[in-house]
């Protein structure tokens, strides 16, 4: 974490770094790091006290640039103005894998002061200012998937994305000699997040072909989502350097494993003590139970969150190591929530639901936040799954919503959604989903011309 809090300590720190260049960017409602590259002079002299200004289309398009229609936010109705990408100085680090370059996440700030209320990072700081005005510093850690394919990003793309070729083929789940063979790329992986930062507690070779997953170390929940950003945007680029490409995709392939984003999540005191922690063997603490209770009882909420894309739900589809239903367990891999007792800081609770493909600051707000509504109401957990959770008695009942566009009417009729995340962003959130089936719904798929072409 960066102390910088003076230009001319700044300066001092560039030039020990020979820092040339800084990309300086925000997260979008999908999750991607959009930004500028600026010249390290203009950046010391202006940018890291009073930022950039970027055109606030980033909340007006989707993944691939493409304007939505009817947003209120903005649009041709408003002329598509700027807001500002203000540098949270805090992040500034040196980007490794890109000679004499940093980076530094920011916050977004309307042109009037005021924080951008659509931002994801500002969403995050909000439930994290109410966790703090609890008594509360949450922490977090993400676990990613991904999937490794042998040729670069462009040859893919000229390939019309056909003929995937993962890096490695059959699986090989925790295999050590199969990570030998792809050192080269992971250790790499591994070596430059931590020169930038970024700590993987571990990683291994997962279920599918070309398969493979990191474990990040636990932070502060800002600083969780941050590190999360950071990683996925390093994987890719670290990859394309070895002529790979690497994706997040939730489900690359109907016979290959989905690919998860799951979070690791617990709360401390202003003491810096663990909450969840509990002198009770195998059980949280009461306090831990109630964070727990209101993950669970709104994980149907919050699922068009946990999983934002169409394609996500080809993942979570039951029996596919995905928390598919709103339920918990005691080290169960089966239910949504799955608890981790312990009398010291390894007390938590994980959020099985999030794809890799998820937006890693809204996903840790939406747990927070649910977390927190349950501390307030006092909630009590249901009775814990000890089995198969797919195979529940009440599997129908507790099952999460199955497609998108169920999970996005969930989410826009939730009055707790709305009370914790704001009218204006569940609006706006909503409007992008109901985007990505639009645009779904206008394209022919390779199944329908298989299935109809020659048939009908």
């Amino acid at each position: 974490m960066s102390t910088i809090t003076t230009r001319a300590e700044l300066l001092e720190w560039v030039e020990q770094h020979g820092i040339k260049t800084v990309r300086v960017g925000a997260v979008d409602i999908d999750g991607v790091w959009r930004g500028k590259r600026i010249p390290v002079q203009y950046f010391t002299e202006s940018v890291w006290a009073s930022g950039t200004n970027i055109c606030n289309i980033l909340f007006g398009w989707d993944m691939v640039d493409e304007s939505i229609p009817g947003l209120s936010y903005t649009g041709w109705h408003t002329g598509y103005p700027d807001f500002n990408l203000r540098p949270d100085m805090t992040t500034l680090t040196v980007i490794p894998w890109e000679p004499n370059t940093a980076a530094v996440v920011c916050d977004i700030i309307e042109l009037d002061g005021s924080p951008c209320a659509l931002s994801p990072r500002q969403l995050l700081r909000k439930v994290i200012a109410e966790a703090n005005d609890l008594g509360y510093q949450p922490s977090a850690a993400y676990e990613f998937e991904f999937y490794l394919l042998r040729r670069s990003p462009t040859e893919i793309s000229a390939s019309g994305f056909r003929d995937l070729e993962p890096l490695t083929h059959g699986s090989r789940t925790y295999s050590l000699q199969r990570g030998t063979a792809t050192e080269y790329v992971l250790g790499d992986i591994r070596d430059q997040l931590a020169d930038a930062g970024v700590y993987i507690e571990a990683c291994n070779s997962e279920h599918g072909p070309g398969q493979f997953e990191v474990n990040v170390h636990y932070e502060d929940a800002l600083r969780a989502a941050d590190h999360a950003l950071v990683l996925k945007n390093a994987v890719k680029e670290i990859a394309a350097s070895h002529g790979h490409t690497a994706t997040f995709m939730a489900k690359l392939n109907p016979a290959w494993a989905g690919s998860s984003g799951h979070v690791h999540q617990s709360l401390r005191d202003k003491n810096g003590s663990p909450v969840f922690a509990s002198a009770e063997h195998g059980v949280l603490s009461e306090v831990g139970q109630q964070y727990l209770a209101g993950v669970v009882e709104l994980a149907k909420d919050m699922t068009a969150i946990y999983l934002p894309t169409i394609n996500s739900y080809k993942r979570s589809e039951g029996g596919s190591w995905a928390g598919a239903s709103a339920t918990w367990g005691k080290d169960n891999r089966t239910v949504a929530v799955r608890a981790i007792p312990s009398s010291g800081v390894a007390a938590r609770v994980e959020n099985r639901v999030p794809g890799a493909d998820a937006n890693p600051y809204l996903v840790i707000a939406a747990n927070l936040a649910s977390g927190l509504h349950g501390i307030r109401k006092g909630l009590v957990p249901p009775a814990p799954i000890t089995g198969n959770a797919y195979a529940a008695p009440n599997a129908a009942e507790v099952l999460l919503p199955t497609t998108l566009g169920a999970a996005v009417d969930t989410f826009l009729a939730s009055d707790v959604t709305r009370t914790l995340l704001g009218d204006q962003f569940v609006e706006h959130y909503a409007a992008t989903r109901r985007w990505e089936l639009t645009q779904f719904g206008k394209n022919v798929t390779d199944f329908e011309i298989q299935r109809y072409l020659e048939v009908i």
